[in-house]
Formats: structure tokens, C-alpha cells, sequence
């Protein structure tokens, strides 16, 4: 199995008055515009994916939506809750142990959620250290069932980087 963790694409920085439940705040023209950039650069790579998870907060939903259209996605995005402010890894690892393991799960969340997510799948007591920056990606193989250490770095992004190398 191949885990794709994307962090949400640039949404700017948090505006009480004009989003007083964060949770609402959209992404940025500029994040629209980089992060489809970045997808597009995910499908020239040949990624494909059979489910696409998101977290629920706008953010992310937004960047999901981008990456599954460059992806040619036609299933449904599946919003997670274990996805959102908190990353529950259990749950997540749980949901994961149902799919196929040729399956390619594609999941758009937060930091540091989602590195405290691959740090666990990375080691077995999670003390590696990882951060995501915005719209990048970072991708994990599974050998078998996603489990905490039982996973294998594919490669890290950080989006200049991804832009540079498919220039």
C-alpha cells in the first residue's frame, strides 16, 4: 500500500473576523494556484490514487478537490475526522487496514498532524522528526498492513523542490 500525505495548500494566516471558526478559512488564490501546479506535477510523476481522504476542515477539502481532479480521481473524496486538528492514528491505521494492499490512499491534512502521522508509520515509537510545508508531499510504502514501523519513505517534497525538479 502506498500512503500519500499532502498538508493543505496555502490558506494564509488565521482572521477571526473574517473566519471566526478557522476551520472555515479557504485556501488563498496563490494556494489555489501553487498547489494546482503541484498536483499537476504529482500526475506528470505518474501518481494515481484509489481513494482520496481528506480532512473536514475547508482548507484541506479545497486542496483534495485540486488533487484529485490533476489525478484523474473520480471516486468520491471521503471526509475523515481523524484527519482534522488532531490526528487519531489508530483510527486512521484502522481505515487504512481495510484496503487493498495495492491500494494508493491519498490523504490531505495538517501539520504537525500529519508528520506525527508518518513519523509513527516510519518508527516504531514515532521520534522521527519530519515537518510538511505547505502543499507538500510526503509518500510512505507499506509492505504490509499499515502499522506503526512498518512503513518505508518514498520520498519527502517540500513544493519548490517538486516545481524545480519537474520544471
Amino acid at each position: 500500500m502506498r500512503l500519500i500525505l499532502i498538508r493543505h495548500a496555502d490558506a494564509g494566516d488565521p482572521d477571526p473576523r473574517r473566519y471566526p471558526d478557522d476551520r472555515s478559512r479557504p485556501l488563498t488564490p496563490d494556494g489555489e494556484r501553487q498547489h494546482r501546479l503541484i498536483a499537476d506535477g504529482l500526475a506528470r510523476m505518474g501518481l494515481t490514487a484509489t481513494h482520496v481522504l481528506t480532512s473536514p476542515l475547508r482548507r484541506a477539502r479545497e486542496t483534495a478537490e485540486i488533487t484529485a481532479r490533476a489525478l484523474g480521481f473520480l471516486g468520491a473524496i471521503e471526509p475523515v475526522a481523524a484527519l482534522g486538528d488532531d490526528v487519531a492514528a489508530p483510527g486512521l491505521l484502522e481505515r487504512f487496514a481495510r484496503y487493498p494492499g495495492d491500494a494508493v490512499v491519498v490523504c490531505v491534512g495538517h501539520e504537525p498532524q500529519l508528520s506525527r502521522l508518518a513519523a509513527i508509520l516510519l518508527h516504531p515509537d514515532g521520534t522521527i522528526g519530519i515537518a510538511l510545508s505547505r502543499s507538500g508531499v510526503l509518500a510512505l510504502e507499506c509492505a504490509t498492513t499499515p502499522a506503526p514501523g512498518a512503513a518505508r519513505l518514498l520520498y519527502l517534497l517540500p513544493p519548490r523542490e517538486l516545481l524545480r525538479l519537474l520544471g
